[in-house]
């Protein structure tokens, strides 16, 4: 996955507009969107000031970019493309939205649909 499509996948979870972000990272709309889609390379500070306005690291886009996330110091567990998905995208953005207590519930929701299913991991 290209590093412009991370960003556009993180910017588009936290429901932040371009522009903001484009603000926020000390650069403008134009420059964020030729990055988002590929046509341009932000140079490492770029990389840093938009990470830093997206509340994560760079080492984290970078291992969302090779199809990795960051979960501990030593771990890297493999991030699937569905994982990206729109769908999924939005999963995330609700789920953080709750509070820890309706947090459990969903969680407990979904795996029980899992099991229904019959496809428990």
């Amino acid at each position: 996955m290209q590093i412009g499509k991370v960003i556009r996948a993180l910017r588009n979870e936290r429901g932040v507009s371009l522009e903001s972000l484009a603000f926020d990272a000390g650069t403008d709309a134009s420059n964020l969107s030729r990055v988002e889609r590929g046509l341009q390379q932000p140079t490492e500070d770029g990389l840093k000031a938009i990470a830093k306005a997206l509340g994560t690291s760079l080492a984290a886009m970078y291992a969302m970019a090779e199809g990795k996330t960051l979960s501990g110091p030593k771990d890297a567990s493999l991030v699937l493309p569905e994982d990206m998905a729109r769908e999924a995208m939005q999963m995330r953005k609700y789920f953080r939205a709750l509070t820890p207590e309706y947090q459990h519930l969903a969680l407990e929701l979904v795996k029980t649909l899992v099991k229904a299913q019959g496809k428990a991991p």
